[in-house]
């Protein structure tokens, strides 16, 4: 899952702002005119950064400070191989480099290398959401090409995992059996095309998933290869492999587009591991952020706007690009004050609908209601709506049917909550599927929120000031 979508409709400092604000995992992608930059976080927390065509690492970049040694780097390095966490998170676990040296680097870094990009409004962004996958989890691999290998090695490391590179099939199956004996979890990408157990033939890709499997039945395997036979992937899956990709042909590329070529493939390898049963699918569909985005520049317009009720109804717009129908409830005294609605059911028997029935109406935020635990955690809930008392007064004003699956996302910035969205998708009960490019546009409401509060209160006590005589 990604959001993406063009400078000309946010600048880089917005996009910034955005992701901190999400406190999502993930890497921000640049495509600019002169390569591709990489900012990954953790949480919202920038954690590395590729700053530009052939940027150097953060390892590096602390040994040339005279942050670190080359010594200590090598065993973070060494400890990172072992453990599967980062390089930069070994350093910090063995002492050699405090956190706030490298946060301090990376923002230094960040200013230096992207100050064009402050102020630039061409190019591409693309914020590709972490995927889950098993903490710790290793990949070995076993691919001939080096040009592929390191395609697929960068795009598992930035995913998190921990890789092996191996040289040859026994290589592969003495590791596996090492992890194995460890408790570790791993698993495979390997080339089809490889020497089989006798010497006589090439489907060694083939034997040696075959082989993983007999000892370790839980490993995932993948195979990759150039042949092309319409079969392929079912004789894959029946040795047991998740799947069986085509590698790419650079034959007939431009020299300029190979970098791309390989970056896509290597995370196709990556997708097709975290989740092999989207293979054949198609490619999952990023959510096009030109819309939001044009919400977002009026959410930021609206920063000024004398009722901050108008902040709140911009999210309800955005939320009719996710729900078939929702509810926009405003926090105060306690109470959820309904603003607006949009969608319902065509054969409502209200005639005013859903939004009539909402509009001016006032709900207790009664103890355990899906309302107040939205309110008290400020955390987004998306599940079913427990027919109970306390939900009783939101069933009510929904109408029938009661909706399979809800979303309820509250508005807030840090203790201070001030509004909930309600969506959900009707009587046609549709998964919600995801919602993390909404709960983004969220928080940064959220803030903005804070900001048009915080800039009334200071209004506020300039006018009073103002209004005191000169012995006050």
């Amino acid at each position: 899952m990604s959001v993406v979508g063009s400078l000309e409709d946010l600048s880089f400092p917005d996009v910034l702002q955005i992701v901190r604000a999400s406190r999502r995992s993930g890497t921000l992608r640049l495509d600019m005119r002169d390569g591709e930059r990489r900012v990954r976080f953790e949480n919202g927390v920038i954690r590395d950064a590729m700053l530009g065509p052939g940027g150097p690492a953060l390892d590096d970049l602390l040994q040339r400070q005279g942050s670190v040694g080359a010594q200590a780097v090598a065993g973070a390095r060494a400890r990172a191989a072992r453990t599967g966490t980062s390089v930069i998170s070994a350093l910090v676990a063995m002492g050699s480099v405090a956190q706030e040296t490298i946060d301090r680097l990376v923002r230094e870094e960040l200013k230096a290398s992207l100050r064009s990009l402050v102020l630039s409004q061409e190019g591409e962004f693309r914020f590709e959401l972490e995927d889950e996958r098993v903490p710790g989890e290793r990949a070995l691999l076993l691919i001939e090409r080096s040009v592929l290998r390191r395609a697929v090695e960068d795009e598992l490391e930035r995913g998190g995992f921990a890789v092996d590179t191996c040289e040859t099939p026994g290589q592969v199956l003495e590791r596996a059996r090492r992890l194995l004996r460890e408790g570790a979890a791993f698993l495979l990408v390997t080339d089809l095309v490889l020497p089989d157990a006798g010497g006589k033939g090439w489907r060694g890709g083939l034997d040696l998933v075959r082989s993983i499997r007999s000892f370790a039945p839980k490993a995932r395997g993948l195979l990759l290869g150039e042949i092309q036979e319409a079969n392929m992937d079912a004789e894959a899956r029946a040795a047991g492999a998740c799947a069986y990709l085509t590698s790419p042909d650079l034959g007939g590329a431009r020299l300029a587009d190979v970098g791309s070529i390989l970056a896509r493939f290597g995370a196709q390898v990556r997708e097709t591991l975290l989740h092999p049963e989207d293979v054949g699918a198609g490619p999952p569909r990023p959510v096009r952020a030109v819309d939001h985005l044009s919400l977002l520049r009026n959410l930021v317009g609206e920063l000024h706007a004398e009722e901050e009720i108008e902040i709140p109804l911009l999210v309800l717009r955005l939320a009719a690009e996710y729900f078939e129908r929702g509810v926009l409830f405003v926090v105060r005294d306690n109470r959820a004050h309904g603003t607006g609605a949009f969608g319902g059911e065509t054969d409502d028997p209200d005639p005013e609908g859903l939004d009539g029935r909402v509009r001016g109406v006032e709900l207790s935020l009664l103890p355990g209601s899906i309302l107040e635990t939205a309110c008290r955690t400020r955390v987004p809930y998306v599940g079913p709506i427990e027919p109970t008392d306390a939900n009783a007064p939101l069933i009510e004003k929904l109408g029938t049917p009661l909706p399979k699956e809800a979303a309820i996302i509250p508005v807030c910035a840090g203790r201070q909550v001030f509004a909930i969205l309600y969506g959900d998708n009707g009587s046609s009960a549709r998964p919600l599927g995801d919602l993390r490019g909404l709960e983004i546009f969220v928080a940064q409401a959220g803030i903005a929120l804070r900001n048009v509060s915080l800039q009334r209160r200071l209004s506020e006590l300039s006018q009073a000031g103002g209004t005191k005589g000169p012995d006050a």
